[in-house]
């Protein structure tokens, strides 16, 4: 089991990144996932493509302040633009009639 070296913290930052040293860097991770799919739930009576593309939206605005941060890989920022891009491209293949 891995345990919190305090005398490594010499900045606030170290504070976010202690949670990510005990949970072999996952913790923040999930978070963000958290924060997409509690809005993409709260957001589903606005419609499944209208709660996709706003939960992946303020996932991704929240994961440029976490990747900036050093607490989350870029490749989960990346994911959640892909998946705007992902649904800009299929409203506007869907609505094309």
């Amino acid at each position: 089991m891995t345990t919190v070296n305090w005398t490594n913290v010499t900045e606030p930052i170290g504070m976010l990144q202690q949670a990510n040293v005990t949970t072999g860097g996952w913790f923040w991770t999930g978070m963000l996932a958290m924060l997409w799919a509690i809005l993409l739930i709260s957001m589903l009576p606005f419609g499944f493509e209208a709660a996709l593309l706003a939960a992946s939206f303020g996932a991704f605005m929240v994961g440029i302040i976490m990747a900036y941060m050093g607490i989350v890989a870029w490749t989960w920022v990346v994911m959640a633009l892909g998946m705007i891009i992902g649904m800009i491209l299929w409203i506007m293949y869907s609505r094309n009639d």
